[in-house]
């Protein structure tokens, strides 16, 4: 969503945003033609048991994705299952820039997406540490696309600015933006990790969906436009399937 890089990086620097042409902009995927497509319903429990791993490809038509899924079977007595996706992203990718020398910081090396009982646990694993907070006039945008439906249209956005305060996020659902607490969303940083939760009604309680992440890093007055450093996660607006 095009808008909300402007408004981002118009919370960071305390001031009015501008939105700037050819910014961050959402993704189209592939609609989902798979028979397990997509569906907004309550998520059906996972039988207890070993834990497994099998690949994870994007739907027919896109690139594959090499992602790792798992489910991690619960004993009666244990806490719910859990379900998770990962996959890493090549360090050294970010595109454009008006300098050739980002941090490493700003590079996006991998994406964790865990669900178990009624939360999500999103952890962005960038290319060294995380800053707590904005150095100077540098910010960084993390954005995390999700289609929940499997039409190709994007559902759902969660944006986290990074800000003179820290990591802020914002809960896009259409046009509608719910930043800072209204976006029922909790950012922790530990060592070269996002750590993003937040409750599965946030999504519409799907069974299964796709996402994809992005990002953008430089100084306020480039972000939300083509000067920004950019990187996608995976590459080139793939779609990963949940899970």
């Amino acid at each position: 969503m095009l808008g909300a890089v402007a408004l981002l990086a118009g919370c960071s620097a305390g001031g009015e945003g501008e939105q700037a042409l050819d910014g961050l902009g959402t993704p189209q995927f592939e609609p989902d033609t798979s028979e397990d497509a997509a569906t907004s319903t309550q998520p059906a429990a996972v039988e207890g048991g070993p834990a497994s791993s099998s690949p994870t490809t994007a739907a027919a038509g896109e690139g594959s994705a090499e992602t790792t899924t798992t489910v991690a079977g619960a004993a009666p007595e244990a806490t719910a299952p859990r379900e998770i996706v990962q996959f890493d992203d090549p360090l050294g990718d970010v595109v454009g820039g008006l300098d050739d020398d980002p941090p490493r910081w700003a590079d996006l090396a991998g994406v964790s997406l865990e669900r178990q009982g009624n939360a999500y646990r999103l952890v962005v694993r960038l290319g060294d540490a995380a800053p707590e907070s904005a150095p100077g006039a540098a910010t960084m945008n993390v954005a995390t696309f999700f289609d929940v439906d499997g039409d190709g249209g994007i559902d759902h956005e969660l944006w986290v600015n990074l800000g003179p305060d820290g990591w802020g996020p914002t809960w896009w659902t259409g046009d509608r933006a719910h930043p800072g607490e209204a976006s029922n969303v909790t950012v922790a940083v530990e060592g070269d990790e996002l750590r993003l939760l937040f409750p599965d009604v946030m999504l519409d309680q799907p069974d299964r969906f796709r996402f994809s992440l992005a990002s953008e890093y430089g100084d306020l007055e480039v972000i939300g436009s083509s000067y920004a450093h950019r990187d996608d996660a995976p590459d080139g607006d793939q779609a990963v399937s949940f899970p």
